[in-house]
């Protein structure tokens, strides 16, 4: 049966890992940029029955009700990540509906939800208080002072390899929380050694390892800082 989701960003045809539990997805109504952020299962219960994840459109009855009204060629279906185990697919799915702020955020230039999110983490609802957003001028403020040597974890900037390839980020600890990684994990395989290894105490002595960190973009191997930060 063939799917409708596709890969967050890319539009590349999305094509699953069965051995994962499930996803965390974002579906958006392109014609009012309204979007759905949740998580679905591969399997359901002990006897692992296929959710039919296949043809799922989400599991709010507003953004069931649009896509009926308007078709569903005016949405799109990102797969954001797959996860291996439920707790880490509840957690991810509460984190990203936190980090686009679903409860809150509005279209811009108008009053009208920016998303189809009534709660999130199944706990947390759209509070009674209308939403008074940050100026311009304080969202750069804020912005500038998470950036470069203005953030207060600032060590310089770092060398790592993500899914195998190299990138440069100006400050580790901004970038992990940016993209949902843990700064001290990512900041302690930096300080192993210089060359972004740590010696294995069950390997012969002076052997290598090298460590590696998943998170929400992918897997970390390597980090290595770009300056003297002793």
């Amino acid at each position: 049966m063939q799917s409708h989701w596709v890969r967050h960003l890319t539009k590349e045809p999305f094509v699953p890992n069965l051995d994962k539990f499930g996803f965390v997805y974002i579906i958006t109504n392109t014609e009012l940029d309204k979007a759905y952020v949740g998580c679905k299962q591969y399997f359901m219960g002990k006897k692992k029955t296929p959710s039919k994840w296949e043809q799922y459109t989400g599991s709010s009855k507003y953004l069931n009700a649009d896509i009926e009204k308007i078709g569903k060629e005016k949405f799109k279906f990102e797969i954001i990540a797959e996860y291996k185990n439920k707790r880490s697919l509840r957690y991810y799915e509460a984190y990203y509906q936190i980090k686009w702020d679903v409860l809150t955020a509005v279209i811009e230039g108008t009053d009208e939800p920016a998303f189809y999110n009534s709660y999130v983490g199944g706990k947390f609802y759209r509070p009674i208080e209308s939403y008074t957003p940050h100026t311009e001028e304080t969202k750069k403020k804020m912005s500038e002072a998470k950036l470069g040597e203005k953030n207060y974890n600032y060590q310089g900037k770092a060398e790592l390899y993500l899914n195998g390839k190299r990138m440069v980020v100006d400050c580790l600890g901004a970038w992990c929380d940016k993209n949902g990684y843990d700064r001290g994990t990512a900041i302690a395989i930096a300080r192993t050694t210089r060359d972004g290894f740590v010696v294995d105490s069950a390997q012969p002595s002076g052997k290598k390892r090298n460590l590696s960190y998943k998170g929400p973009l992918g897997t970390i191997t390597k980090v290595k800082w770009l300056v003297d930060n002793d």
